[in-house]
């Protein structure tokens, strides 16, 4: 089947599902740019950058403009699936031959992987004729009751785009309709670059020093790192190599660096827009009248491997759990434990933990 990979001057005949799709938004009239609600609801996404409901905000901007039966979200990748991530729910029956290979013959699919720049583009400008009488049709745009879609490709994150989809149960959308929506598309890809920046650049500690953070998708990819984690990276002795591999070791969700700092690493919603069920990894270091003073700072003179099993035996793991989680033998995590003991000048677990909880009350003191 041939498929189109540039945008189509004239939409393509299609099937028009005459289904009653009923939806709070196709009882809406669009406003206009120049409307003062437009640019309340525009406000609205505006403070939600950096947070869980901003692509929410944003298909709320978007709706305010055209008729649409259904606002969704599709990140689509240039390296892998499709993921659905709004709306948060979706039946069994679109999602299910969706997910089996059919997303394969999605136009908007094809479009990223064959153009991969951000625009904004229709069903019908990308459809081929086949499309209409193919299983994509029958199994998936029938069963959703999609008649046509807007797609907004958002600039991309790691080779993925947030795409904003605005459904129709009945007919097209028309060229002024597309030429609204293009119309605002510089404020619609700017608001999603300043969220992108707010989610890379928190967390900003005294001096306007940023903590080192990066997101990771569920594949392992790296999607953006900010410049603290970058140059973390690329500085000999840091430790975070190392910390890394001991949370996927592990799995644990908190490694020590080489200079007692922690690497803190945090599961990401299956709603979250740029990275859904991906992990967000930050390196933390509590701030005391100006000094970094970390919890695990006491472990400086230990190994990595051996700070990996204090901070296992710190969670409640009995030897036999560590040995497994990290690999090793139960004698292997004795012998490690003796020489921590002894560069710690401590002789039992309980003065291990009683070290830490002097360390904890000494930075509240």
């Amino acid at each position: 089947m041939t498929r189109h990979t540039q945008l189509a001057s004239t939409p393509l005949p299609g099937p028009h599902w005459n289904l009653d799709r009923q939806s709070d938004a196709s009882d809406t009239v669009p406003l206009s740019i120049t409307d003062p609600s437009f640019w309340e609801r525009v406000g609205t996404a505006s403070a939600a950058l950096g947070t869980e409901t901003f692509y929410d905000r944003l298909l709320d901007v978007l709706g305010a403009l055209v008729e649409a039966d259904l606002l969704a979200l599709v990140r689509y990748s240039s390296f892998g699936a499709p993921n659905l991530v709004i709306p948060r729910e979706v039946s069994a029956e679109v999602e299910k031959p969706y997910n089996s290979g059919l997303y394969e013959l999605d136009p908007f699919y094809h479009y990223w992987q064959d153009v991969a720049e951000p625009t904004v583009a229709t069903l019908h400008q990308l459809a081929t004729e086949e499309l209409w009488n193919s299983q994509y049709a029958l199994e998936v745009l029938r069963a959703a009751r999609i008649s046509d879609e807007m797609a907004i490709f958002l600039p991309p994150l790691g080779g993925a785009s947030p795409t904003l989809l605005l459904d129709r149960a009945v007919g097209q959308f028309t060229d002024t309709e597309l030429a609204r929506v293009r119309s605002v598309f510089p404020l619609v890809a700017g608001l999603h670059q300043a969220h992108l920046k707010a989610i890379t650049s928190r967390g900003m500690g005294t001096h306007n020093e940023d903590r080192p953070l990066r997101i990771v998708d569920r594949s392992g990819r790296e999607l953006t790192a900010n410049p603290a984690w970058k140059r973390l990276a690329t500085q000999p002795g840091s430790g975070l190599a190392e910390a890394i591999a001991s949370l996927e070791q592990t799995g644990l969700t908190q490694a020590a660096l080489s200079d007692g700092r922690v690497l803190v690493r945090s599961a990401l919603a299956a709603d979250f827009g740029a990275a859904p069920e991906g992990i967000c990894e930050e390196v933390e270091a509590p701030l005391l009248l100006g000094n970094a003073i970390s919890p695990f700072g006491w472990l400086e003179p230990l190994t990595q491997r051996e700070r990996q099993i204090v901070m296992l035996t710190l969670e409640g793991h009995p030897v036999a759990s560590i040995a497994k989680r990290l690999g090793l033998q139960c004698g292997t995590v004795k012998n490690h434990r003796l020489r921590l003991y002894q560069k710690l000048d401590i002789t039992t677990e309980r003065e291990l933990f009683l070290t830490h909880m002097r360390h904890l009350q000494g930075i509240a003191a």
